[in-house]
Parts: structure tokens; C-alpha cells; sequence
């Protein structure tokens, strides 16, 4: 073990830090627990991601390429190479045969709970390679109860070992932004017009084409001036997306953003009229959160984590009922009463999820890992 009064090293598989999802997880988780102080931090990273995870923060680099061996065996050398006591993994990556105490941080089971739009060998790999890691991991951390809920029933070998840590937000959405950054962003993104915003990756989860269908049978209902702004994923859908936009009458009215920088979220989110996120099924919900931080009315369906998150601040609206989701657009555009009931409440919903709580009970998880009751040690890492 390591001389008393010499803080325990954590690695923290960071590769993921530029990811719209994860990556929102780990810079700030990483942060927090950075500013908490209690254990020394070394995140391995992308070639040019330095810079993203902190000054606070050790970096390692690795090039190895998503989903195959060579990123196993990159983390694991990593790993030795860093002296780190503890194993995060904030993905299902884990080497085969971890070399020390591992944590997992488990965010959903889209692989396994909506297999439909994978091939076989992707399936089969995912499926694997989450089991393979629940099990190889001292805890597990699920951002949301529904994430424990099917993490315990695809996988047994989870219950008793899971622990649920929400995410949080960053202090960014809470405070008020600046006119001229509301102003650059209206002007760099073309944001003229008052408009509805989605904010997510182009999974077929996600349901955009059912919100574009949604969207469409609004405007033909109501004179509405506002535009529908996608933002999080790639910017070039493809042909079928183009098409969809073209059939449903919708040119000129969608306007895709793509994948925005952090100094745009935060004001592009802010001029939103209202957040609206229809997904068949989320781990957790963060952009959910965020917007209730600022304000902004939101619209979501109820499933996963989505309810947990937006809990009694959205107006919910099933992912699978046109019309429901067409009711739920047109209030939340029209009906002021709601709008600022929902703004009210989401502020104060928004208040309960902050990195620091997360990365408290995060490090209460390590302290059990490594140390099992407390002051007494659970295993000694190799070398150590």
C-alpha cells in the first residue's frame, strides 16, 4: 500500500472526453473530484485532448481505436504504467484480467435493451463486453435507477454491487449568460428566428424522426414562427434524413447545428424557447437537466431515466404517440402559465444534480474499493 499521508492514484479512462454523452460525464466528474482534492488523478486520453480534462489532472495518451483488442491491451498497459491504485471505467471498456481494483460506471443498456439496429457481431461484442465488465468490477455505478433496474436483470451477477450515483451539472447553466454571448450565438448560428431545440446524437433511440413527423403535423396546426434546431450530433444526417426533412414540408424550418463547441451550448440553449428531447428510452436525461438549470421550459417522454431526472419539472409526452408528442410541442409553445411553471420548478429541480455531489459519492465508492471499512485496506495493488 501506499506511505501514510500519500494520496491513492485513480485512473480514469477518459478516452471518451470529447463524446457528447460520456464525455459531459467525465470532464465533469473529473473536475469535481479534482477540486474535492482527495486522490490523485490520471486520465488517459485521445492524441490532442489534453487539454480537456484539466491542468488538475495527469494525462496519459493513447491512439488505440474504439471496440477491439488493441484498446484493451492500451488500457492496461496504461494502467501499470501510471501507478494508479483503482481502475474507473466510465464505459464498458475493461481489460481482460484488470490489473488492480475496478469501478465501472454503467450509463445504459441500449446495447442490449435495443439490439434492433446493430449487427450481430456488434451485438454479440456489446453484450460481452458490459457483462464482462460488470463482473470484473469491485462496484458499479449507474447514473439512474432505471439503469440499476436493467443492469440487475441483464446481468445478475450486478445486484448487491450497484450503487447509484446521478450526474450532475456544471455551474455554467446556472448562472445567467451574458447578452452579447446570447448575441454572438444568434449571430454565428444563424438563430433568427425563436426556435424548439433537441439536443442529443443521431441514435436511432433518440427518436428524431418521430420529433421531425411531430414537428411537421405542429406547423400545419399552428401558424408557429419557430424554427426546429438539432444539435449534438453530426451535422450531415445523410440522404434519408434530407428526405424525411422534404416529404414532411419541413425545408427551411429544421436547422442542424451539428456537434457544438461547450462556449455555444450554453447560449444556444439559453435562446431556446423550449428544450424537447422524445426518446424511446434514456440512461439518464442530462441535457434534461441542464436546460432546467437555465430555465428552459422542456418537453420528454417519460421512460428510463428521463422521468427520474426531469422528475415533476417537464411535460412529458410518450415517445411512440404523434399525437401526444404534436399536444405537447404546441403547449409548451403557447401556453405562458406552463412555460413559467415548468421554468420555476425546473430551477429548483435542476439544484439537486451537481458534479460536486456526484463526485462525492464517487469517492465514497473508491474509498470502499480500496479500503473496504474504513482505515482498513481491501487489497493491496500489484507493486504498490
Amino acid at each position: 500500500m501506499r506511505p501514510i499521508g500519500q494520496k491513492p492514484r485513480v485512473f480514469f479512462d477518459a478516452r471518451k472526453a470529447r463524446d457528447f454523452g460520456i464525455g459531459r460525464y467525465v470532464t465533469g466528474l473529473l473536475g469535481a473530484l479534482a477540486r474535492q482534492g482527495e486522490f490523485g488523478l490520471v486520465a488517459l486520453v485521445r492524441p490532442g485532448d489534453e487539454a480537456v480534462v484539466g491542468d488538475a489532472v495527469e494525462v496519459l495518451v493513447s491512439s488505440a481505436s474504439n471496440y477491439g483488442l488493441r484498446e484493451l491491451f492500451s488500457v492496461k498497459r496504461a494502467f501499470r504504467r501510471s501507478g494508479a491504485d483503482l481502475l474507473h471505467a466510465p464505459h464498458y471498456v475493461v481489460p481482460v484480467f484488470p490489473p488492480g481494483a475496478t469501478t465501472v460506471t454503467v450509463h445504459d443498456l441500449m446495447h442490449l435493451t435495443r439490439p434492433e439496429h446493430r449487427t450481430m457481431a456488434r451485438q454479440l461484442y456489446a453484450r460481452s463486453m458490459i457483462r464482462h465488465a460488470v463482473r470484473s468490477a469491485a462496484r458499479v455505478i449507474a447514473v439512474s435507477e432505471a439503469t440499476r433496474k436493467e443492469l440487475e436483470r441483464h446481468v445478475p451477477g450486478s445486484r448487491g454491487r450497484t450503487v447509484v450515483i446521478p450526474n450532475g451539472v456544471e455551474s455554467s447553466f446556472f448562472a445567467a449568460v451574458p447578452e452579447r454571448e446570447r448575441a454572438r450565438a444568434r449571430r454565428e448560428r444563424r438563430l433568427s428566428m425563436p426556435y424548439l431545440l433537441f439536443l442529443g446524437n443521431d441514435k436511432p433511440h433518440k427518436n428524431v424522426e418521430g420529433l421531425l413527423a411531430a414537428f411537421a403535423a405542429l406547423r400545419k396546426e399552428q401558424p408557429l414562427p419557430h424554427r426546429l434546431v438539432l444539435a449534438g450530433g453530426a451535422a450531415e444526417r445523410g440522404p434519408r434524413r434530407r428526405a424525411l426533412v422534404e416529404r414532411l414540408g419541413l425545408s427551411g424550418t429544421v436547422l442542424d447545428l451539428g456537434v457544438l463547441p461547450e462556449e455555444d451550448l450554453v447560449p444556444v440553449l439559453a435562446e431556446a424557447d423550449a428544450l424537447v428531447l422524445p426518446s424511446f428510452t434514456e440512461g439518464f436525461g442530462l441535457p434534461v437537466v441542464e436546460a432546467q438549470a437555465m430555465g428552459v421550459p422542456v418537453v420528454c417522454s417519460p421512460r428510463g431515466g428521463l422521468l427520474e431526472a426531469a422528475g415533476d419539472a417537464a411535460l412529458f409526452a410518450e415517445p411512440d404517440d404523434p399525437r401526444a408528442l404534436t399536444a405537447a410541442l404546441g403547449r409548451i409553445l403557447t401556453d405562458e402559465p406552463l412555460r413559467r411553471e415548468l421554468s420555476r420548478k425546473g430551477r429548483s429541480r435542476a439544484s439537486a444534480f451537481t458534479w460536486e455531489a456526484a463526485a462525492e459519492r464517487t469517492a465514497a465508492v473508491y474509498r470502499e474499493v480500496l479500503y473496504g471499512a474504513p482505515g482498513q485496506p481491501r487489497r493491496a495493488r500489484a507493486g504498490a
